[in-house]
């Protein structure tokens, strides 16, 4: 019953009324999956590359810098059973900071690549990330350089290694981040509402405010689900504004109501 009346509050202000008196564990816990559900516009894009080209958003290379960097690659070099076939033991630099290094290294690096025989090292403002040549397979330097896009086609490869270690802290870490600011805005906006109380006699408890404030989320939740596919920054302004504006559609329909039928009595 009460699950047939979450699935009622997207288009229900009665039903958002009818569930302010759930249990705070049973609330609680509907709140974790709106958490999660508001998110989910925003973690989708991490199941693409472009969140992980570092090289594009912290090296910061130009035109002419990432061409250098292509063809100061030993063109002889080539990948075969995940492992780099490579004689070069020379580094070079491109730019202020980014080092590609043939070699160990006891050096700091802030931006580069260490190429080792059995993995690479890629490093971006001093993290370092340990992948795999997997995704090079039967590929050579050589046979980038002789590409238009060379330099595309060696780093799309890259963000998708760095895309296999980081999804998952990644799409946790936005879930986490969800589900935390949800219920701090639940608690921060259901503070807020008590305001309403001054004037009343009799006002509804901070319990069911707060679970008006949760189930009212449920309309705003399915709104960002639908138009966070498109314009994900819109979705934070539903979201923000969706949530108060039903939760007062609910006090003026329904609660104001019920004070004004209490006081008559």
């Amino acid at each position: 019953m009460k699950i047939k009346k979450v699935f009622r509050s997207i288009y229900s202000a009665r039903a958002v009324y009818e569930l302010r008196k759930t249990n705070l564990f049973l609330t609680a816990f509907i709140g974790i999956f709106l958490g999660i559900l508001q998110m989910t516009p925003f973690t989708i894009r991490f199941f693409g590359t472009h969140p992980y080209r570092f090289d594009l958003q912290m090296w910061q290379l130009d035109y002419e810098e990432k061409e250098l960097l292509l063809l100061n690659l030993p063109e002889d070099c080539y990948v075969l059973n995940a492992t780099l076939i490579c004689n070069e033991t020379e580094s070079f630099v491109i730019g202020e900071n980014v080092i590609i290094h043939f070699s160990d290294v006891d050096e700091v690096i802030i931006n580069g690549i260490v190429f080792r025989e059995q993995y690479f090292i890629f490093i971006a403002q001093q993290q370092d990330y340990v992948l795999s040549y997997r995704i090079f397979e039967g590929l050579s330097f050589g046979y980038l350089q002789s590409l238009d896009n060379g330099y595309e086609v060696l780093f799309s490869r890259v963000a998708e290694e760095l895309r296999g270690v980081l999804i998952v802290p990644f799409v946790l870490g936005a879930y986490q981040t969800g589900i935390l600011t949800f219920y701090i805005y639940v608690l921060c906006v259901s503070g807020l509402a008590m305001l309403l109380k001054f004037g009343h006699s009799n006002f509804i408890t901070f319990k069911e405010v707060v679970n008006i404030i949760v189930y009212a989320s449920v309309l705003p939740v399915v709104i960002v689900i639908i138009v966070g596919l498109i314009t994900p920054a819109f979705s934070t302004i539903i979201f923000n504004m969706g949530i108060p504006l039903w939760a007062y559609v609910v006090y003026k329909k329904y609660v104001i109501s019920e004070l004004s039928d209490s006081s008559n009595e």
